[in-house]
């Protein structure tokens, strides 16, 4: 039995101090210099892990971070909880009725922008020394994995740097959101599904499929009557006494639980659930952008930055870089990902410059990539080597995607000006 004495709430309290007050600052002063934040968040963790002071003063790094059980645990559940807030606050990029309703360009460039770096993935990271997986993981579990991961694009980071850019609201912009939202239901769909595949378990076939069919159901009912309920259930707490926005928040928040409780219990991971109240929330007609925003903004203040300064603290990033690991990983999701979208574009009888505009958007991996990266070294299914790779790629992609984008912009000469009626080409316009 491990207790929870008056040490252990001490320590955790000067544990959060340090590591959110580290994380924030850190992120504002990447933000300043036009790098992602999630990068100072990460970056604060890696000072205060092994890899700095670890090594400038280990006594003192093994003081603040024990690894005694009970303080790990409670580090590690605040970790967790960031883990999920921060799918549920990516869900709100994605509007269901939008995405579907955009036509069979933005189908094809979701749809292929995931299958072919998975496919190119496959092939490439089977050939990688054992040496690298990790204690569970196996030649199959160790590439899908992998392959997986690399194909998934952040919606986030798109939405932000096509906002910057002022053309989100462009019919390029919108296409590209679009794709990016099938895409990133496509791929943690497929993400989750691997989960179940590859992980250790007791079910039998019949078992497994009956929860992969239970999860799809779950999936085509939150997106044909989630938000239609969301909407509902706000505009009878809006009607009641309560404390505004703090019920309304809390009753998303209570979504993003249910829906993960539900997922968990169906057998596949709880972050799908996460991810799929965020997509009903940002699909509701009554959520009112405001909200949205004031509780990304209360998740991304707390939780999510401890999320990313935690990692830091697992890894000895200095003792885990190797360079053709990371070289490789980099140019098989970074490229991958653009020659999926922009085939897809193509196929969607889009032009030329479009079709290169929705591969460099679809380049960002930033948190979604690092999360399954995470996820798979909880697992054991890649070693440290191979967990720094994936997050040095999603730290680099990201930083590459705004610069990319605005030169592709400026090539086609897009803007907010634009005239939303002049449509996607070979796309439904709505």
């Amino acid at each position: 039995m491990h207790y929870l004495n008056e040490s252990h709430i001490l320590l955790f309290l000067v544990q959060i101090l340090i590591l959110l007050g580290c994380a924030r600052t850190l992120s504002v002063i990447c933000e300043a210099i036009k790098v992602p934040s999630i990068a100072g968040e990460i970056l604060a963790g890696i000072l205060l892990g092994p890899t700095l002071l670890g090594r400038v003063s280990p006594s003192f790094q093994v003081w603040l971070f024990p690894l005694d059980q009970t303080q790990s645990t409670m580090l590690e559940t605040v970790s967790w909880l960031g883990v999920f807030f921060l799918l549920l606050s990516s869900g709100f990029h994605v509007d269901i009725r939008k995405a579907f309703k955009s036509g069979r360009a933005a189908m094809l460039i979701g749809i292929v922008g995931v299958l072919f770096p998975i496919a190119i993935g496959f092939t490439i990271f089977s050939t990688f020394d054992p040496i690298y997986w990790g204690d569970k993981a196996n030649e199959l579990s160790f590439a899908l994995f992998l392959s997986v991961a690399g194909s998934i694009t952040a919606i986030s980071v798109v939405a932000r740097t096509l906002g910057d850019l002022k053309i989100s609201n462009t019919p390029k912009g919108s296409l590209a959101l679009s794709s990016c939202a099938i895409n990133d239901i496509f791929g943690w769909f497929l993400f989750t599904v691997v989960i179940s595949l590859v992980t250790p378990h007791t079910m039998s076939t019949v078992q497994l499929l009956s929860s992969v069919l239970g999860i799809i159901g779950f999936v085509v009912l939150s997106a044909t009557f989630g938000a239609k309920m969301l909407s509902s259930a706000l505009k009878r707490v809006e009607a009641t006494s309560l404390t505004q926005p703090a019920a309304a928040q809390t009753l998303i928040v209570s979504v993003g639980l249910l829906c993960g409780a539900i997922t968990q219990w169906l057998g596949i991971h709880a972050i799908l659930g996460f991810f799929l109240a965020g997509t009903i929330v940002g699909s509701a007609q009554g959520v009112s952008e405001d909200l949205r925003k004031s509780v990304s903004d209360t998740l991304h203040a707390i939780f999510v930055p401890l999320f990313f300064a935690t990692l830091g603290l697992k890894i000895d990033f200095l003792a885990g870089m190797v360079l053709w690991p990371t070289l490789i990983f980099c140019a098989v999701a970074i490229f991958g990902k653009f020659v999926g979208a922009w085939l897809g574009a193509k196929l969607g009888k889009q032009s030329q410059q479009t079709s290169i505009l929705m591969g460099v958007t679809f380049i960002p991996g930033g948190a979604m990539e690092i999360v399954v990266a995470t996820l798979a070294l909880e697992l054991q299914l890649i070693g440290h080597t191979i967990f720094v790779a994936i997050v040095f790629a999603a730290l680099l992609s990201s930083i590459l995607a705004g610069p990319l984008i605005g030169i592709q912009k400026r090539r086609m000469g897009i803007g907010e000006e634009t005239n939303y009626n002049n449509g996607n080409e070979g796309g439904k316009q709505h």
